[in-house]
């Protein structure tokens, strides 16, 4: 810490790294040796940090080295100046709880390393705190909300030996635990409900992956599940949804969707978002240090950065239909009658001759289509902010903002192609799971209206030098009677190319326009194309869901009789026996759909094709996938990632930790997955548990949750935290048992009374010596007042709502741009990187938030409401009635008091308290009166 920043591995004065053992032991530019082993009085070192001349003396402009410091490094030296691992990166060993003298206090294995250090020190303990604290500290650390009189009265009047426990297994199993502790995630994996950047378009489905995290931890799922869903859920054989929405922790970095922005440099950047985030939460490793360089202080090399990247770098961002779980068994269902139909469809036009002969007709045609070499910039721009996702067949999939409206919208796709001749251009628009209807537009049984199209051309090599090209002639494969494909080229914008079918209730087939150029649009050395598609919206208008756009340089009539989309080529070429069943059945419904769409069995399956989907439901999820045509991955010299260098990487891990066993060729993300939890990993399980420490504590075995490496700060309980986490492997990676372990230590039941004999001794409490008192978090401290006010609502999970809502906190819509300001001044962190530990303020602004916060005053009125109602304000309450029993069946201002106090502290009022607000009361009452 003291010799680094002149001696490490950016910098090497004097040709000294205190990096590794053969650094320290080799010799300096002077010729001296910084150690030699087992001599201290040779070492060159100890001549320096003892010298007298403050011109010798290291470290320099830093305060001397203290005498235990110096007499510390003479011993190592004498021993032989053994060079170790740093302590995280070593696997850790189970340790044996150690003995002490006061057996009585000890619950578990926890207490017995605390008290160990606590009797060293010759501290005592604190005592345990009253029933009242721990019902209340119990049912914020489990639920985040204050327990009810019924819960307290139930724990308090519990005389068994099991009281405790009955009220901790009680708060487990309740589904209030999954959200509470589902917050903390969240935190982690930067979730919002909106993309960043200046544009910040909302994400209606980030809520899917929320729902998901809920369910997974009120499961108890095991937590190397949890982590191989997260990280490769789509990867899995038979994935199912909810695997697959499991994997939105990667989708909740920032997107950029202005206008003129590199795509690929945005991928990138949250490419090694991804990357350092899963290290962050996994490893707890600052590994995004590597980017440019050798990280300077944890072995780290920027190749081993660039490795770990790899298992990032294919993956591509995907909606996907995602039904709710108690909606699977009605998907189940309908997805067994849809195969069935299927099956029906196929044996139906098996040895159809019409169909036969067109798909050999199909499969015959010449490959003239081109798609585009590269992307030009902007390589997409929406006017009205939609959003694309480009797809690994090089089309484009439009998300975001595309509700039906009356503005235009304006495609334009811009792309690069080494052809020097360009005859016609080709716009597919293509089917998709996501779309409605299973597209290919976003409207009403998945249609779209494509009101104008144009099209602009110029070289590789000046690409400003844009020129209209004319279009000779246009044909579809298919149109509306009333809106046929030459209404793109009409100048009419309320006018346009529609794929509806009449009485058709589901389109879902892939559809094509073929563009032929009035003249050649190439150009030497390669060509730039500008398309722009222009879209009215309006009543029964919508936008192209998914498109892609191909160029030939072949004959013009040739290019005409095209018109089949590429996918039903592709299908076609392939043998009738190798198709699959949803091929076979794909083909078939193309070819019915336009060509004879009167056909009883095409009738018959399109229907329940429709009710599979309808089953499905309109819910979609933020996922990733892995492309099937992985991108190389090279180190980006000093990050720059248009200057990438060296040979191609396989995705790897570092070499100072353990080695991983990949069961793929290359390693992928399972594989990974598997690296983090394998036991020989010695990080996760340590970082983990310290994290559910931090929350039941306020502060971790080791401080700096987010740094594991050398300049983290050491473990206050070494031995604790490595018995911690190899428990957490013993009983299955069971969060819950894990954080019930710790809520029946006697050192989480303690008081947390301030002790001013140990403000010298132990004034941050690191060895434990009461429990801590730490401000709730923000979202919690919100749910408090909602509660207590009796408008807290009780719906669990589901899409987020608006910050006048009376739902918990966690379900607010969270903004990147404009963080909710009631939220942030309680110091909830910001969405755009991984928080693994909240800070904690005091300022006057929470104060006076909580006295004029609109919120906070319906909250206030509601526990008014909430007492007057249920004691009266004379005479007794009546036996039996809540108000009587939370009461005490005090009547009057007294019981109003004491129910108020129950209600939102869950105690009694102590004298002095039912005074002060007795009196405050008087005041007001007489101020009011007075008005």
């Amino acid at each position: 810490r003291q010799c680094l920043e002149c001696h490490g591995p950016g910098k090497a004065k004097g040709g000294l790294r205190f990096t590794d053992r053969q650094s320290i032991t080799a010799k300096l530019d002077s010729g001296e040796r910084a150690i030699v082993p087992g001599k201290p009085g040779e070492s060159e070192l100890m001549h320096r940090i003892t010298a007298d001349d403050p011109a010798e003396r290291m470290p320099k402009d830093r305060p001397a080295l203290s005498e235990q410091q110096i007499e510390n490094l003479r011993r190592w030296i004498a021993n032989g100046a053994e060079w170790q691992k740093h302590w995280s990166l070593v696997k850790p060993d189970r340790p044996e709880p150690p003995e002490v003298k006061d057996e009585r206090w000890v619950r578990n294995a926890i207490d017995r390393f605390v008290l160990a250090k606590l009797e060293e020190r010759g501290i005592e303990p604190s005592p345990r705190a009253d029933r009242h604290t721990l019902i209340r500290r119990l049912c914020l650390d489990l639920t985040g909300l204050p327990p009810t009189p019924e819960q307290v009265r139930r724990f308090v009047d519990d005389d068994s030996p099991d009281a405790y426990e009955n009220a901790v297994d009680r708060l487990l199993a309740s589904p209030r635990f999954g959200e509470r502790w589902a917050r903390h995630w969240m935190d982690l994996a930067r979730y919002a409900d909106s993309d960043g950047y200046e544009q910040d378009r909302w994400r209606p489905w980030a809520y899917r992956w929320r729902d998901w995290l809920i369910r997974s931890i009120n499961q108890d799922q095991p937590f190397d599940e949890f982590t191989r869903d997260q990280i490769a859920g789509d990867l899995l054989p038979n994935a199912t949804v909810a695997q697959k929405v499991a994997t939105g922790f990667h989708r909740h970095s920032l997107l950029n969707r202005e206008g003129g922005v590199d795509l690929e440099e945005d991928r990138v950047k949250y490419t090694v978002d991804r990357l350092s985030t899963v290290a962050k939460t996994w490893l707890g490793l600052t590994v995004e240090c590597a980017e440019c360089h050798d990280h300077k202080y944890d072995p780290v090399t920027q190749k081993e950065f660039y490795e770990l990247y790899a298992f990032f770098n294919s993956l591509d961002n995907r909606l996907i239909k995602a039904p709710q779980p108690d909606r699977i068994p009605e998907v189940r269902s309908a997805r067994k009658q849809f195969e069935a139909a299927r099956q029906d469809y196929i044996e139906a036009n098996a040895d159809n001759a019409a169909f036969q002969s067109w798909s050999r007709e199909v499969a015959g045609m010449d490959d003239i289509w081109t798609k585009p070499d590269s992307y030009a910039l902007p390589t997409f721009n929406a006017t009205l902010g939609s959003n694309l996702f480009l797809q690994e067949d090089g089309s484009f999939l439009v998300t975001g903002w595309v509700r039906p409206g009356d503005k235009l919208d304006n495609y334009t796709a811009s792309i690069n192609t080494p052809l020097e001749k360009i005859t016609a251009f080709r716009i597919e628009v293509l089917t998709d799971p996501m779309l409605p209807d299973h597209g290919p537009g976003w409207g009403k049984n998945g249609s779209f209206r494509l009101s104008e199209v144009t099209v602009d051309s110029s070289p590789l090599s000046n690409k400003t030098a844009l020129k209209p090209v004319g279009v000779e002639k246009v044909v579809a494969d298919y149109a509306s009677p009333k809106h046929g494909i030459k209404k793109t080229l009409d100048e009419d914008k309320e006018t346009g190319w529609s794929v509806q079918m009449p009485g058709a209730a589901i389109n879902a087939v892939d559809r094509a326009a073929v563009y032929v150029l009035d003249r050649d649009a190439g150009h030497d050395g390669g060509t730039r194309l500008k398309v722009l598609m222009r879209q009215k919206g309006g009543e029964g208008k919508a936008k192209i869901g998914r498109f892609r756009i191909t160029v030939t340089s072949a004959d013009p009539e040739q290019a005409a009789r095209q018109t089949v989309p590429g996918p039903m080529r592709r299908i076609a070429e392939t043998d009738r026996d190798e198709r699959t069943e949803a091929e076979q059945a794909r083909l078939l419904r193309y070819y019915h759909a336009t060509h004879d769409r009167k056909n009883a069995s095409y009738v018959a399956f399109t229907e329940a094709f429709r009710k599979f989907h309808d089953a499905k439901g309109d819910i979609q999820a933020m996922t990733v996938r892995e492309r099937e045509d992985k991108r190389t991955t090279r180190v980006h010299d000093r990050g720059d990632f248009l200057n990438k260098v060296g040979p191609p990487l396989t995705p790897g891990v570092p070499s100072s930790l353990h080695k991983m066993e990949p069961t793929h060729d290359p390693p992928n993300r399972l594989d990974l997955a598997s690296w983090l939890t394998d036991e020989d990993n010695p990080l996760t399980a340590r970082v983990t548990v310290n994290r559910f420490w931090m929350r039941l504590f306020g502060e971790g075995i080791v401080r700096s949750v987010a740094d594991f490496g050398t300049q983290g700060r050491r473990p206050t309980h070494p031995k604790l935290l490595d018995w911690l986490a190899t428990e957490f492997r013993r009983i299955g990676w069971s969060r819950k048992k894990m954080l019930k372990t710790m809520l029946m230590s006697a050192t989480y039941r303690q008081a947390s009374k301030h002790r001013p004999e140990l403000a010298e001794r132990d004034a941050l409490n690191k060895l434990l010596a009461r429990q801590n008192r730490f401000r709730m978090p923000a979202e919690v401290a919100r749910d408090q007042f909602l509660a207590v006010g009796g408008l807290l609502k009780d719906e669990i999970g589901g899409p987020s709502v608006k910050a006048g809502s009376h739902r918990r906190g966690m379900y607010l819509k969270l903004k990147r741009k404009f963080l909710n300001p009631t939220l942030t001044t309680f110091d909830m962190p910001s969405t755009v990187t991984a928080c693994t530990r909240r800070e904690r303020s005091n300022t006057p602004l929470q104060s006076l938030t909580l006295l004029n916060s609109p919120l906070f005053m319906d909250a206030a009125r509601g526990l008014a409401e909430r007492v007057i109602e249920r004691v009266p304000e004379a005479g007794k309450a009546q036996d039996g009635d809540e108000a009587g029993e939370a009461a005490e069946k005090v009547a009057g201002v007294a019981g109003r008091i004491r129910l108020a106090y129950r209600l939102a502290l869950g105690r009694t009022p102590s004298e002095a308290d039912q005074a002060e607000l007795r009196s405050l009361y008087e005041d007001l009452r007489r101020m009011y009166a007075s008005k």
